[in-house]
């Protein structure tokens, strides 16, 4: 007997809103999981919690932000949620002047984007995702040797609103002769 043919992808070419929008109440939510990497990619191929198929071709720097809505076929949605990520939580003590702090931040901002990591800002929280270890970004950290600031690492959902910031470069520009 002949197999029955597969259903194509769900096809997503534009997010449609929120999940929280007024527009999508009452509907089921399908999630598609999507790490802070992965988020700023244009086309990605997907499989939600209940194994439906999304193929996602987004127009260029559209960003996959958490709870963008995917799908809509009037009963239910297919959702992004973020994925949660190893991270290391840098905090700079509130009893530093000013100047010490901004200090404090443009060194830690300066070590670890010599490094290509992207980093977020949420309150007065410097988030670091870890791109190698947590010893590495541990003993990064601890070479500056800088008073007031504190650690931790924790799984957390990253760049949920909007890209990590981050240090790039054109294609091209890191040579043999390129120093940070």
């Amino acid at each position: 007997m002949p197999e029955e043919p597969r259903p194509g992808p769900l096809v997503c070419s534009r997010i449609l809103g929120d999940r929280t929008d007024e527009s999508f109440v009452g509907r089921s939510v399908d999630v598609v999981s999507v790490s802070a990497a992965d988020a700023s990619k244009r086309r990605l191929r997907l499989l939600s919690d209940s194994g439906r198929d999304v193929a996602v071709d987004l127009p260029r720097g559209s960003f996959l932000r958490d709870g963008a809505v995917l799908v809509d076929d009037g009963q239910s949605v297919v959702a992004v949620s973020r994925t949660l990520e190893d991270a290391m939580l840098v905090t700079i003590s509130s009893e530093l002047d000013s100047a010490m702090r901004v200090a404090a931040a443009l060194q830690i901002g300066h070590a670890f984007g010599s490094q290509h990591v992207p980093a977020e800002v949420v309150g007065d929280t410097l988030i670091v995702p870890i791109t190698t270890s947590r010893d590495v970004a541990r003993r990064t950290l601890e070479a500056l040797e800088l008073a007031g600031v504190e650690a931790h690492f924790e799984k957390r959902a990253l760049a949920c609103l909007r890209p990590l910031a981050g240090h790039s470069h054109p294609t091209g520009a890191h040579d043999s002769d390129h120093r940070h």
